[in-house]
Protein backbone atom coordinates (compact mmCIF):
# COMPACT_ATOMS: atom_id res chain seq x y z
CA UNK A 1 0.00 0.00 0.00
CA UNK A 2 2.70 2.48 0.92
CA UNK A 3 4.75 2.28 -2.32
CA UNK A 4 1.62 2.91 -4.36
CA UNK A 5 0.81 5.92 -2.19
CA UNK A 6 4.32 7.27 -2.68
CA UNK A 7 4.08 6.76 -6.42
CA UNK A 8 0.69 8.46 -6.57
CA UNK A 9 2.06 11.39 -4.56
CA UNK A 10 5.05 11.67 -6.90
CA UNK A 11 2.79 11.57 -9.95
CA UNK A 12 0.57 14.25 -8.43
CA UNK A 13 3.58 16.46 -7.76
CA UNK A 14 4.84 15.92 -11.30
CA UNK A 15 1.42 16.76 -12.71
CA UNK A 16 1.29 19.94 -10.64
CA UNK A 17 4.79 20.93 -11.72
CA UNK A 18 3.98 20.28 -15.38
CA UNK A 19 0.75 22.24 -15.06
CA UNK A 20 2.49 25.22 -13.53
CA UNK A 21 5.24 25.06 -16.16
CA UNK A 22 2.68 24.88 -18.96
CA UNK A 23 0.76 27.81 -17.47
CA UNK A 24 3.88 29.92 -17.15
CA UNK A 25 4.95 28.98 -20.69
CA UNK A 26 1.52 29.93 -22.03
CA UNK A 27 1.51 33.26 -20.20
CA UNK A 28 5.04 34.06 -21.31
CA UNK A 29 4.22 33.10 -24.88
CA UNK A 30 1.11 35.24 -24.90
CA UNK A 31 2.98 38.12 -23.26
CA UNK A 32 5.79 37.96 -25.80
CA UNK A 33 3.30 37.62 -28.63
CA UNK A 34 1.30 40.59 -27.42
CA UNK A 35 4.41 42.72 -26.92
CA UNK A 36 5.82 41.79 -30.32
CA UNK A 37 2.52 42.41 -32.10
CA UNK A 38 1.74 45.65 -30.31
CA UNK A 39 5.29 47.04 -30.33
CA UNK A 40 6.71 45.48 -33.45
CA UNK A 41 8.39 48.73 -34.44
CA UNK A 42 10.17 49.18 -31.14
CA UNK A 43 11.25 45.53 -30.91
CA UNK A 44 12.62 45.47 -34.45
CA UNK A 45 9.64 43.66 -35.93
CA UNK A 46 11.09 40.22 -35.35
Amino acid sequence: MKPSRVLSAIFMLLALALGSLAASACTSATDSGASSSSGSGSSGGY
